[in-house]
């Protein structure tokens, strides 16, 4: 092998990179669509005519929407047909939708498909099941009759949702659509022209950018912003996009212009800067979205067959220049069908025609390691590696420059940039020889020859599990690629997904299989990993249609989980039962079931005499009662019937009918109870407070309850549970009055305690008022409030409370609330001895300086006491070095020295006295 082939190697791993105005770039030809686009058609146009379809791209290699609306002689038909492609192992089958007129469609994190119509509803769809039993319609809010436009983000709660209004009165927000909470923001700024264009530029607040006319402005949640009139810019604003970390935004305009700004700087002179101009051209740019975050992707349509996509710099502030203006114009990539874009953390994807193709600016991992002129210490270990495979004395040379005199940081980072390079590379056969480099330089990195005596480096145990995490990762990446699989992610959206998400989609698609592989590659615990897979397996038996024999499917689940270890067939049973395959679900009750949750689907099974039967022959009473009062309140089951049941169970115990009497007609039973007996009165007085914490709901029903409590008591002469009984009625009044006060607070169920601390974290004078009210001690009450400051961070407001009156808990309780917080530096100032002087307890103050690490302090402190219970307790919580540790144990011996009494060195000294004098 000559140099000459090397240097073709090396320059054949950059082939595919294009560079241009600073941006190097490349086009992955990921996936081959199986012609949903082309498949679209006029009935009534010639055949180069498409209808215009709604396309949606799942992020992180998910499926490909279509939704079009068939052409039709009724103006009033709303008949759409949603064609799912880019799932080879599930042959999803064309869906009809005719719930209302469609003007956004999207997809969820979970990949259900989300649409959104006209008249204010959106629509969740589960296009991996079945049948539509699943799919969910909500509203957009009772006021909402009519939307014009709707957009999607996605944040770790969920995929939430924001309409505009048709009235453009209103946007109409949703942080989760699973669990929707309706919000309503209005647009800052007195419209006086139409909303053109907005997006959302902030997902943890929730901030909208809009557009009328020239004129940008915000409205939020939490935030508002001035208006931002963009110089130079006449014409309308169409468009105006987010990059994938909110962080810029990306402006079109009418004329095809292209502007870029950052979300910051919104409201501050000059915050967006041109970027292209279509200079009149006849062919200017239609749309346009983000590639990541650095990179602005635009669709150019020249013609029915040709659409080009520029590509602008989004990365750094320079405005345009006519040289830059050229090169985005000059070099683009060019599709012969209509173009629809999908933005990624990373990159962008892009549907036209049969193709599915993922565009990416190159990473910087990936620059710097591989580029010919790239001098970073991982360019030099792969060239070092490179000339070593070829035989090179130059591979000597480079290591040498990449190992210091004294350390090898440059070797160490060479080897994570290759690993890193690696991850962030598509091609296979590049990341092999990525990883092979960096296994290279690690090899040199086990032994320092100039220190032999230690060349255990710590850094050498952390290279080696990143080398054997990336390479097992990137082993799973590629084969997620294959074609059986089609899930096209990149390294950087497998990291974002997380290993759940990743068995989560594996097992919609139903590659039961190929899951089982991945979690025993990642090593999962079987909960969640093998045993869930198996459960979802099981569940799918169940929901497959083409399954309708429920004793077959029943014993196939028996046969192949009954001896698979910790299977939670419980989960099989419920899903069993969702699915009305009652029959699978009983067969299944007694494998590897609980008692209790083998009784509760009994009864959910309306089984109940079977689960009654089950309860008293195991001979748990709690668990009978528990049956016989879920039979009753059962609205079928009449009081006769009750009865007769009662009745007939000969072998019921006496007390257990007894409580189920009570539970029955529980007032009755009362009275009569006190009447023949009255040393009852405690026991009913109990079975008050049992009431107030189960059944009472009403404030007025549970008042009630501890009023006849509290009168019982007093009858029996428990004085004190009955004042405790009054106390507690007279919380809830007071709760109650604060709650209708206050608006924004939940009291009920709370303890005086957690009242008043949450109280003072909002409204101190009304906590300050309930204290009064129920004589809280000052103690007490001191304890409470500096809780309180801690749990809403009012470290200001803690110290200035500690400089009031003397604290009678001490300060010592100040310390430790602000160590629970890890607030150490908080902690400290309630050592400042200018403050605190005269109210600092100077017993506890060895302690104390020991808590904040003030070891100096506490040594002193303790030794000046003379307390052996301060250099213990020193000695054992701080990590003290060998001279302190030394004054320690001297000054433990030392006090150890002087024994119990003081004085018996001076009385050892008069006894060996006298023993001379003899």
């Amino acid at each position: 092998m000559t140099e000459l082939d090397m240097r073709e190697q090396m320059t054949d791993v950059t082939a595919s990179w294009r560079v241009y105005d600073e941006i190097s770039y490349r086009k992955v030809e990921s996936t081959v669509l199986t012609g949903g686009l082309t498949q679209i058609r006029d009935v009534r146009s010639s055949a180069s005519d498409t209808i215009k379809p709604f396309v949606a791209i799942a992020p992180c290699g998910g499926p490909v929407a279509f939704v079009y609306k068939r052409p039709s002689t009724n103006s009033n038909d709303t008949k759409y047909t949603i064609m799912i492609e880019h799932l080879p192992k599930l042959a999803v089958k064309p869906k009809e939708f005719d719930r209302g007129i469609v003007i956004f469609v999207d997809w969820t994190i979970n990949e259900d498909l989300l649409l959104v119509t006209e008249d204010g509803k959106y629509h969740i769809m589960n296009i991996f099941h079945y049948n539509t039993s699943n799919d969910v319609s909500k509203q957009l809010g009772e006021s909402v009759s009519v939307i014009s436009s709707a957009c999607t983000f996605k944040t770790n709660q969920g995929t939430g949702l924001v309409a505009l209004a048709k009235n453009q009165e209103s946007f109409i927000t949703v942080k989760n659509v699973y669990s929707p909470i309706i919000q309503t923001i209005s647009p800052s700024a007195d419209l006086r022209s139409t909303i053109s264009a907005w997006c959302v530029i902030d997902h943890a607040e929730l901030t909208i950018a809009y557009a009328y006319d020239n004129i940008i402005a915000t409205c939020g949640t939490t935030s508002r912003r001035e208006q931002q009139i963009i110089p130079g810019i006449t014409d309308t604003i169409v468009k105006l996009v987010s990059s994938s970390n909110y962080k810029s935004i990306a402006v079109l305009r009418d004329n095809g212009d292209v502007f870029i700004g950052s979300r910051e700087n919104i409201g501050s002179p000059q915050s967006f800067v041109l970027k292209y101009s279509s200079n009149n051209d006849k062919a200017k740019i239609t749309d346009i979205a983000w590639s990541g975050s650095d990179t602005v992707i635009g669709i150019r349509v020249k013609s029915k067959v040709w659409f080009d996509l520029l590509i602008i710099n989004g990365k750094h502030s320079r405005p345009m220049t006519e040289e830059s203006r050229q090169a985005i114009s000059d070099d683009f990539l060019y599709y012969t069908s209509p173009v629809y874009l999908t933005t990624e953390i990373d990159g962008i994807r892009i549907a036209s025609g049969r193709s599915l193709d993922f565009f990416q600016r190159l990473p910087d991992e990936i620059y710097n390691v591989l580029h010919l002129l790239s001098d970073s210490p991982g360019a030099k270990l792969y060239s070092a590696y490179m000339n070593y495979k070829y035989e090179n004395q130059m591979a000597e040379l480079l290591l040498n420059q990449l190992k210091s005199t004294r350390t090898t940081n440059g070797l160490e980072e060479g080897v994570k940039q290759c690993i890193a390079a690696a991850s962030h590379e598509h091609d296979s056969k590049i990341q092999k020889i990525l990883l092979k480099a960096a296994l290279f330089g690690r090899s040199f990195l086990c032994v320092n020859l100039n220190q032999p005596k230690t060349s255990v480096r710590p850094t050498v145990s952390v290279i080696n599990d990143l080398c054997t995490n990336t390479i097992r990762n990137l082993h799973l990446v590629n084969n997620l690629h294959h074609i059986d699989i089609s899930i096209p992610i990149t390294y950087k959206q497998f990291e974002l997904l997380g290993t759940r998400i990743l068995i989560d989609r594996l097992l919609r698609r139903n590659l039961h299989e190929f899951a089982t592989h991945v979690t025993k590659l990642l090593r999962m615990p079987p909960e969640e990993g093998e045993n869930r897979i198996l459960v979802q397996w099981a569940v799918q038996q169940l929901n497959d249609p083409a399954n309708t024999n429920e004793e077959a499917i029943a014993e196939s689940i028996k046969k192949s989980l009954a001896n698979v270890p910790g299977i939670p067939f419980i989960d099989i049973v419920k899903a069993a039962n969702q699915a009305k395959k009652y029959i699978v679900a009983e067969r299944l009750l007694d494998v590897k079931v609980s008692l209790s949750d083998q009784i509760d689907m009994l009864l959910t099974l309306n089984k109940r005499n079977e689960a009654l039967d089950k309860a008293l022959a195991c001979g748990d009473t709690d668990l009978a009662i528990f049956v016989l009062m879920r039979i009753k309140s059962s609205g079928d089951v009449s009081l006769t019937d009750f009865n007769l049941k009662l009745a007939k169970l000969k072998n019921l115990p006496l007390s257990l009918l007894l409580q189920c009497l009570e539970e029955r007609d529980r007032n009755n039973f009362h009275n009569e109870l006190r009447k023949q007996n009255s040393s009852e009165r405690e026991r009913v007085a109990y079975s008050h407070i049992i009431q107030r914490f189960t059944t009472a709901i009403t404030i007025s029903d549970q008042r009630s309850e501890l009023i006849s409590a509290s009168k019982l008591f007093r009858e029996v002469k428990n004085d004190t549970v009955a004042q405790l009984a009054e106390d507690e009625a007279r919380l809830l009044s007071k709760q109650d009055e604060l709650e209708k006060k206050l608006f924004t607070i939940q009291l009920k169920s709370l303890s005086l305690v957690d009242t008043l601390e949450t109280l003072i974290i909002q409204y101190e004078k009304d906590a300050d008022i309930l204290r009064k009210d129920f004589n809280v001690p000052d103690k007490r009450y001191w304890w409470i409030k500096i809780q309180a400051y801690a749990k809403k961070n009012a470290w200001v407001q803690l110290l200035e409370f500690g400089k009031k009156q003397t604290s009678p808990i001490g300060y010592e309780p100040f310390i430790d609330v602000c160590i629970r917080y890890k607030r150490i530096d908080e902690a400290r100032r309630f050592l400042d001895r200018s403050v605190y002087s005269l109210k600092l307890d100077e017993k506890r103050l060895p302690f104390m300086y020991a808590k904040v690490q003030m070891v100096d302090e506490a040594i002193e402190s303790a030794m000046k006491l003379k307390s052996l219970d301060a250099l213990h307790f020193i000695e054992s919580t701080l990590q003290l070095d060998e001279a302190r540790t030394a004054r320690v144990r001297q000054a433990i011996e030392k006090l150890h020295g002087y024994g119990d009494n003081p004085l018996k060195h001076v009385f050892g000294f008069l006894y060996r006295g006298n023993a001379a004098d003899d």
